[in-house]
C-alpha cells in the first residue's frame, strides 16, 4: 500500500474505532435502564460485535503506525494475535497513567522550586558530535561542583551517563529530567543525551551516538565538575542494552588477539568509529535490560508484539546481527575462543557492575539479566552485584528514581537510593 492509502487506512480505523465504543457503551448503559433492560438480550450481542471490532480496531492501528517500516504491509487476522496486541497496548496505556504524578512533580520543580537557578544547574542541548545533528545532550550539575571549583580546580564529583529506553524507537532526554535531578540532588554530575532512533536509524548508528556521547564526557565533563576518570554508566531496558553493548563489543575488539578472527561469531564484529577512542568506563549499572536479542525476540513473539516491536529490524533481522548485538552471546562466544586475550578483557570491562531487574517484569523477562550476569560472573568481575527487588516491574527501576519531592514515592525509591549510593561510595 502506499503511504497515502495507509493515512486513509488509519483514518477510518480511528472514526470506526471511536464509533464502534461509543454504540458499545450506549448499548451497555441501556441495559440497566428500565424499560430497556427487557430488551438486555437484543442489546448484549451488538455490544459484543462493536467490541471486537474495536479490538481489531486497535491491533491495526498499532500495526499501521509501528509495523510497516522495513516490511511488507500488513495487519494481523488471527483472533489470538488481535488479544495479544490489544493487551499490550492497554498495558502501556494503565503504565503510563503512573507518570502523571511525575509530570506534577516536574512542573513543581522547574517553575516553584528550581524557576531562575534552572539556568545554573541544567546546561541543555550540548552538540556531542552525533552523526544526527539534531541529537544533543543535557549535563546536570551538583551545587557541591560550583563550590569545590571556586577552591580548586580539581574535579572530584563521580560523572554518570545516563541512556534511557524507549525499543529503541522512542524517548527524549527531557521525559528523564526527573532522574537527573535526583541523581545530581545526590552529588552526582548526570549527562543525559538523545541518540537517534528508529526509524531515523538502525544499531550502527544507535551505538555511534552512545561511543560520541561518552567521548564527549570524557573530554569536557571536568568544566562541570565531573570526574573523567569516574564515568559511570546506566541505562533502562532499551538503554541498559545499549550501555552494556558499547561496553562489551568495545573489549572484545580490542581483546581479540588478530585482525582476522579465526572464530566465525567475530568475523562481522567491527569498531564503529574507529577514530574515537571509547574512554574506560568505571562502572555499569543495568536496569531491566535486554541482554539477548535471539531470545528476547521469542519473548516478544510469545506476546505477540515482534511486528510491533521494532527491535528485529533494528538489530538487522537476521539470527546472525542478533547475536552480534547481543552482550550475553558477546560474552558467551569470547569465553569459548581461543582468538581473545582474556586478561585484557578483563582489564577492558568495567572493575563494578551492578544489575536491578524485578521479578514482576512482563515487558522484559528476569531470566535476561540472570544469563547474562552469569557470563559476566565467569569473568570474574572484580564487583558483580545482582539485586532482584521483589514484586518489582518493568518500569519501577528508573521511575523509583524520579520522585525528588513528591509525597507520592516510588515503592522502591529508597532501597534504589541506597543501591546506588553503596555501588558508587565503592
Amino acid at each position: 500500500m502506499t503511504d497515502l492509502q495507509i493515512r486513509l487506512l488509519r483514518h477510518a480505523l480511528i472514526i470506526a474505532l471511536g464509533g464502534s465504543y461509543l454504540i458499545c457503551s450506549t448499548f451497555l448503559i441501556l441495559m440497566f435502564i428500565p424499560p430497556f433492560t427487557f430488551f438486555g438480550w437484543f442489546f448484549l450481542p451488538i455490544a459484543v460485535g462493536c467490541s471486537v471490532v474495536g479490538a481489531y480496531c486497535i491491533a491495526w492501528l498499532a500495526y499501521l503506525y509501528f509495523a510497516q517500516t522495513d516490511r511488507e504491509f500488513n495487519v494481523p487476522f488471527n483472533p489470538k494475535r488481535i488479544i495479544k496486541v490489544n493487551y499490550a497496548v492497554f498495558q502501556l496505556l494503565w503504565n503510563s497513567i503512573f507518570y502523571l504524578p511525575l509530570l506534577a512533580e516536574y512542573g513543581y520543580l522547574r517553575f516553584f522550586v528550581l524557576r531562575k537557578k534552572l539556568r545554573r544547574i541544567i546546561k541543555e542541548d550540548i552538540y556531542y558530535g552525533s552523526q544526527t545533528n539534531t541529537n544533543r545532550l543535557d549535563v546536570y550539575i551538583p551545587d557541591t561542583a560550583k563550590l569545590q571549583q571556586q577552591f580548586s580546580d580539581k574535579a572530584t564529583h563521580p560523572v554518570i551517563v545516563f541512556i534511557y529506553g524507549g525499543a529503541w524507537s522512542s524517548g527524549d532526554k527531557i521525559i528523564y529530567s526527573l532522574l537527573a535531578l535526583q541523581l545530581r540532588h545526590l552529588g552526582y554530575v548526570v549527562v543525559v543525551p538523545n541518540y537517534t532512533l528508529y526509524p531515523k536509524g538502525k544499531i550502527d548508528l544507535i551505538i555511534s551516538d552512545i561511543k560520541r556521547s561518552l567521548v564527549w564526557t570524557k573530554r569536557y565533563i571536568n568544566k562541570f565538575g565531573g570526574d573523567p576518570n569516574k564515568i559511570h554508566l546506566m541505562g533502562h531496558s532499551a538503554g541498559a542494552h545499549l550501555a552494556a553493548l558499547v561496553t562489551v563489543r568495545d573489549a572484545i575488539i580490542k581483546s581479540r588477539t588478530s585482525s582476522n578472527p579465526a572464530t566465525r561469531e567475530f568475523t562481522n564484529l567491527e569498531d564503529i568509529d574507529p577514530d574515537l577512542e571509547l574512554p574506560k568506563i568505571h562502572g555499569l549499572m543495568l536496569l531491566s535490560g535486554v541482554f539477548d536479542i535471539s531470545r528476547h525476540f521469542i519473548w516478544e513473539s510469545n506476546r505477540g508484539v515482534e511486528e510491533v516491536s521494532a527491535m528485529a529490524r533494528v538489530m538487522g533481522d537476521t539470527q546472525e546481527n542478533f547475536a552480534l548485538n547481543s552482550p550475553t552471546t558477546l560474552i558467551e562466544n569470547a569465553l569459548k575462543s581461543k582468538n581473545i586475550n582474556f586478561d585484557k578483557l578483563k582489564s577492558l570491562m568495567p572493575a563494578k557492575i551492578l544489575f536491578i531487574h524485578g521479578n514482576k517484569d512482563k515487558v522484559v523477562p528476569l531470566e535476561s539479566t540472570l544469563r547474562f550476569n552469569g557470563m559476566l560472573n565467569e569473568l570474574n568481575i572484580k564487583d558483580l552485584r545482582l539485586r532482584i527487588p521483589a514484586e518489582m516491574g518493568h518500569d519501577d527501576p528508573v521511575t523509583g528514581f524520579m520522585y525528588l519531592y513528591s509525597p507520592f514515592k516510588n515503592n522502591y525509591t529508597f532501597q534504589l537510593l541506597y543501591e546506588l549510593a553503596d555501588f558508587m561510595s565503592c
